[in-house]
């Protein structure tokens, strides 16, 4: 994996960064939670760009980070400790903004 000027250590912090961002029950929160399982599970989850506007500058940085992690081929839960446990603990947290919830919920 050929990464450019972000490390893979700039990269944990950013996914580490979000995952303590969408437990602080903020308004940033469920985006968050959505760049991080969206990278980790788009056929599910997808983010809608527009809501990116609510993250802090640092926070979206960190967001941007996460997305070229994916575009590079690497996977996030596989750059933190207990990576799948946290995956799978964030998609049970915000199960209900999987993709087909959301669409279900509209109509």
């Amino acid at each position: 994996m050929s990464m450019n000027a972000v490390t893979l250590t700039q990269y944990q912090r950013s996914i580490l960064a979000l995952l303590k961002l969408e437990r602080g029950n903020t308004g940033a929160s469920e985006i968050a939670a959505l760049v991080l399982l969206s990278a980790w599970n788009s056929y599910d989850f997808a983010v809608p760009v527009a809501d990116l506007c609510r993250l802090d500058s640092d926070n979206f940085h960190h967001a941007m980070n996460t997305i070229e992690l994916r575009y590079h081929g690497a996977e996030p839960h596989r750059l933190v400790p207990n990576g799948n446990e946290e995956f799978e603990a964030l998609c049970q947290r915000w199960a209900h903004l999987k993709t087909n919830e959301r669409t279900e919920a509209a109509a």
